[in-house]
């Protein structure tokens, strides 16, 4: 039982390294987004690739050991899958934050450069140099481009919805005439403050996340206490078909109320 756990282990952590880990181009974080749109792959399809996951890891260890094997099997490929999936929702959560914090940061940098007395154009051109969101911007305004629609193409990536405001912000100053550096200022101050409540409503979050993995840990602790009372749970489970299927069960529920808890808490984050 011992080789058959091993091989169905490695099976399924390599299933769930090679669905959960991103192509190349989307490690480019905040440069290459802004620079090239990247389409993320489709939940739809993700899905599908993580169910083909799990049912070649099942099938696997049915090869090797029955259905002894396939549960096995089928309990690994599940917590595997749910470590993978919490671990790329919490690198898009942290992609969404940086993006947020560089587009304000990019908006302050410009309206210093304009205060300073550089012409619009230079200054966004400087300000891109160390801030890649405003790259796509800038290489517009350099060819004589619209800078606002620049702005608003790339503001459909996720954390960069802030530069829809500096979209309005730069269009509304050339057309009345206003100060440009005033109103890239305020929507700096703006974002900040925005960002501000989002990290705040994310610390008020993380408890509610981390309360649904410990409930989903507490069976391991059940079996602790039962082994301390000479109890043997997980013989009966690994030993027996109905423990197979309660095995099999409590993991599959376990692991979907973890990621529909942290799913639910993503929600109220407004995400």
């Amino acid at each position: 039982m011992s080789d058959v756990l091993v091989w169905v282990a490695a099976l399924a952590v390599g299933l769930a390294v090679w669905f959960a880990v991103p192509a190349p181009a989307a490690h480019g974080r905040l440069t290459v987004r802004a620079e090239v749109k990247v389409a993320p792959p489709p939940a739809r399809r993700l899905r599908w690739l993580w169910a083909a996951g799990v049912v070649l890891a099942v099938a696997a260890g049915g090869m090797l050991d029955g259905v002894r094997g396939g549960v096995a099997a089928f309990v690994l490929a599940c917590a595997v899958a749910t470590g993978a999936v919490l671990a790329s929702r919490q690198r898009a959560r942290d992609d969404r934050r940086a993006a947020r914090t560089a587009v304000a940061s990019g908006a302050s940098t410009v309206a210093a450069l304009l205060r300073a007395g550089r012409v619009p154009s230079v200054a966004l051109a400087e300000a891109a140099q160390d801030s890649a969101v405003l790259r796509v911007a800038a290489a517009e305004s350099a060819a004589g481009g619209d800078v606002g629609q620049a702005l608003r193409r790339t503001a459909h990536l996720p954390g960069h919805e802030g530069l829809i405001h500096l979209a309005e912000s730069w269009q509304v100053a050339l057309c009345s005439g206003a100060s440009l550096a005033g109103a890239w200022e305020r929507a700096a101050e703006a974002l900040e403050a925005q960002e501000e409540v989002e990290r705040i409503v994310a610390t008020e979050i993380a408890a509610a996340r981390a309360g649904g993995r410990i409930m989903a840990a507490l069976p391991l602790v059940g079996f602790g206490l039962a082994y301390v009372l000479g109890g043997d749970a997980f013989a009966f489970l690994v030993g027996t078909p109905l423990g197979w299927a309660c095995l099999a069960g409590g993991v599959a529920l376990g692991c979907a109320g973890v990621l529909w808890s942290d799913h639910v808490a993503d929600r109220a984050g407004g995400r």
